[in-house]
């Protein structure tokens, strides 16, 4: 017969096992689902999905769109490690691209890092606004109505375009390989790239120089020299020289300004027809300056309008090679004409 004082020791060493034992189920339940938590939800899955983390939002908000969309388990799962880990409060806005084969601590860390989805597009030095806008678009950053309508304004902070001025954005936005965030619209990527000539060119460089150069009127000798020279190494000397003529109220004469002018593509040689076009941007009928610039200059040019080569020149002209002939004189502008047209 057992002692009632040994029943009750062994009912609470009973109860004590029976208690632990449960406790010992809870936390190994809690690790398993824990582990789940981490584990991709389908490591061989295929999916793709695009998911846009608002400015601001919450990570309980992020962890139930993850869910609804199929790349986790569980938001709250996200919610509570994001917390416990101190990355709620450091979700980086932006879209995503994101898989059931991605781990949450994979998704957590590109949300910490704000590896965001990005649609890199080239925009090489001398494109006119609408062949940018061609590259935009060919990228699907936007429609060609949301640009037909943007390009007949200046963006806000742009000079005013002058009467005649055939696209208010040219000459204004930079040429560079831009990372867009995915879903960038049409306004944004020009907004983009109008802050980034802001940044290298306006406080970059003209904000420094000692010029009497308008802004405008800056960006657009740039043009020209862009439109005018191929090789960089040329470009003060190209820019000596348009200055040169300014000075003397000599037509600027440029065979670029009168391709823009006729608005489209023409053969290498101009004809005494084209050089008639009634344009305002037709330099070999009015003097001065376009009303705007002719295209989207690179750096190298703007520079090169800034501090231009100190020489006499008032020609030149290209040989095949893109190597440029300077002249003083208009005689010796004509031989080397003549000797141009011998290498062709």
């Amino acid at each position: 017969m057992v002692e009632p004082s040994v029943g009750r020791q062994l009912g609470w060493r009973h109860k004590l096992w029976t208690i632990g034992t449960a406790l010992i189920a809870a936390v190994l339940i809690v690790l398993g689902l824990a582990v789940r938590w981490f584990e991709p939800l389908d490591a061989h899955s295929r999916v793709e999905r695009y998911i846009r983390v608002q400015p601001g939002q919450s990570a309980s908000a992020v962890g139930y769109a993850l869910q609804q969309a199929g790349i986790i388990r569980s938001g709250w799962a996200f919610d509570w490690i994001s917390r416990m880990t101190g990355l709620a409060t450091h979700l980086t806005a932006g879209v995503y691209r994101l898989s059931p084969r991605d781990s949450l601590w994979q998704i957590l860390t590109l949300m910490k890092e704000g590896r965001v989805v990005v649609i890199k597009v080239s925009i090489p030095e001398g494109l006119t606004v609408r062949e940018v806008v061609a590259r935009l678009e060919a990228a699907h950053l936007g429609t060609p109505a949301a640009y037909q309508s943007l390009m007949k304004h200046p963006l806000p902070g742009m000079p005013r375009p002058k009467p005649g001025v055939r696209d208010p954005l040219e000459g204004f936005l930079f040429p560079a390989t831009y990372d867009f965030p995915y879903g960038t619209t049409a306004r944004e990527a020009l907004e983009i790239m109008w802050k980034t000539f802001q940044n290298e060119a306006i406080r970059g460089l003209y904000d420094r120089a000692h010029t009497k150069l308008s802004l405008t009127a800056w960006v657009t000798l740039a043009s020209i020299v862009q439109a005018e020279d191929k090789v960089a190494a040329q470009a003060p000397m190209v820019a000596a020289v348009f200055e040169n003529r300014l000075k003397q109220h000599m037509m600027l004469q440029s065979d670029a300004t009168v391709r823009y002018a006729l608005g489209r593509k023409v053969g290498d040689a101009l004809t005494l027809t084209d050089l008639e076009v009634p344009s305002p941007y037709n330099t070999y009928r009015y003097p001065g300056l376009p009303p705007g610039p002719i295209d989207n200059p690179g750096l190298t040019m703007l520079k090169a309008v800034l501090d231009p080569a100190r020489v006499p020149y008032l020609y030149f002209v290209s040989l095949p090679n893109g190597r440029l002939l300077f002249a003083v004189t208009y005689q010796e502008q004509l031989a080397h004409e003549r000797m141009a047209e011998g290498q062709q």
